[in-house]
């Protein structure tokens, strides 16, 4: 049976009533996969605890929290998927790159927090250390793509669109492979 889906992240953000913008948001879901992928959130408490931690406000009862706890359940569905369905929980498509990349910059700044729960991570492997510097430059990043022209408009939008992709499906991959490597093998794994 395929994982849920992540809630509509549009509708979420109108939920927040302007108490999360689109980074802040897509930082929260951050902050969940990286809690996840250190096996330092099992429970929506804990998440939610980190989030009030880290000044992200989402208020117990209200819409917006009953929309963090589906794309709580749905994320960790999502991450123990075999078929590898999970997903960033980002703006659509149709917002501005602008607005889409400073919020994958946030949201990679939240999985670093949300891994930096459990302290000092385990050793890992050369290429999740190299994968981890990879999401910290990512979320220094201010912009993907060629530079604006005299007008406001990308040389070739087209291009840029196709950049912010890949860099959104490389930090699929890292999260993916983050979590498989951190969280070791499982009781039912054979031993080869």
């Amino acid at each position: 049976m395929p994982p849920d889906p992540l809630p509509d992240f549009h509708h979420a953000l109108m939920l927040s009533r302007g108490g999360l913008d689109a980074a802040e948001l897509a930082e929260c879901h951050g902050v969940l996969c990286g809690m996840v992928c250190g096996e330092n959130g099992r429970t929506a408490e804990e998440f939610f605890g980190h989030l009030a931690t880290l000044e992200l406000q989402v208020e117990p009862g209200t819409a917006l929290f009953d929309v963090m706890s589906e794309a709580f359940d749905s994320t960790l569905q999502q991450l123990a998927d075999d078929e590898l369905r999970f997903n960033l929980w980002l703006p659509d498509d149709d917002q501005p790159l602008e607005q889409r990349t400073e919020s994958l910059a946030q949201w990679c700044t939240g999985f670093l927090a949300g891994l930096g729960v459990g302290g000092p991570l385990q050793s890992l492997s050369s290429e999740a250390t190299e994968a981890l510097e990879d999401l910290r430059q990512i979320a220094q990043a201010t912009h993907v793509g060629k530079p604006m022209d005299d007008s406001g408009e990308s040389a070739d939008e087209e291009d840029d669109e196709k950049a912010f992709s890949e860099v959104v499906e490389y930090v699929r991959v890292v999260t993916l492979i983050l979590r498989e490597e951190l969280r070791g093998p499982g009781v039912d794994d054979p031993i080869h």
